[in-house]
């Protein structure tokens, strides 16, 4: 009986482990820039090299010119790391950039009040929050951004903006029910998270494969 029972066990750990292979993944910031040389980047790497599934994965690259790394580098630091090509037709590869977010996540203002700036910039179908409610020359942009923010509104947030232009909403919805692996943890990573969480787009983040 207990070995009919392993047996079963084995069949069901086999099944999991391959639906985990053909899983959708969302890769952040996993390039040569942030290797520390611990081993977890070149984890992450065959973690999502041996997944067959669709692959979203954004970099810190040439945009914003905060790295020295290129897409091009990223893309040899992966092959090289693994040893073999990678089929980057089932990447969908995004220069997001840095930081959209991070002023207000490092400020320490919660996160539900990040969620709901997020789903304004949206509703107001503005990128900025200095674009809300007409925008920082209005006359009454201090005092609707007052009412708007309540108990959490310091004055600094007039100046320190939050932003949404670096992905699309659309294309995260297509990656829904991810994993999501990379780093930083509280940083570039968790603010992806939080554009996920502000339109209930579902992920799970794999903890063995997350940095900083």
């Amino acid at each position: 009986m207990n070995d009919i029972r392993k047996y079963i066990n084995l069949m069901e750990n086999a099944e999991r482990m391959d639906e985990g292979k053909n899983h959708p993944i969302i890769v952040v910031d996993v390039q040569p820039a942030y290797d520390d040389g611990s081993g977890l980047i070149p984890s992450i790497i065959e973690f999502v090299s041996n997944s067959t599934g669709k692959v979203l994965m954004f970099v810190n690259a040439e945009q914003d010119g905060l790295t020295d790394d290129t897409i091009e580098d990223i893309k040899m630091f992966w092959e090289e790391t693994i040893g073999d090509e990678i089929d980057w037709d089932r990447f969908e590869i995004v220069d997001k950039g840095y930081g959209f977010f991070r002023s207000w996540m490092d400020n320490g203002v919660e996160e539900k009040t990040i969620i709901k700036t997020i789903r304004e910039l949206y509703r107001q179908k503005v990128s900025d929050s200095r674009k809300l409610f007409n925008g920082e020359d209005s006359e009454y942009y201090e005092e609707k951004m007052k009412e708007f923010l309540g108990d959490e509104y310091e004055d600094w947030m007039l100046y320190e903006p939050l932003m949404v232009e670096w992905t699309s909403v659309s294309q995260l919805k297509d990656f829904n029910s991810s994993y999501i692996v990379g780093g930083g943890r509280n940083e570039c990573l968790r603010e992806v998270e939080l554009l996920m969480n502000a339109f209930n787009i579902k992920y799970k983040r794999v903890d063995e494969y997350v940095y900083g």
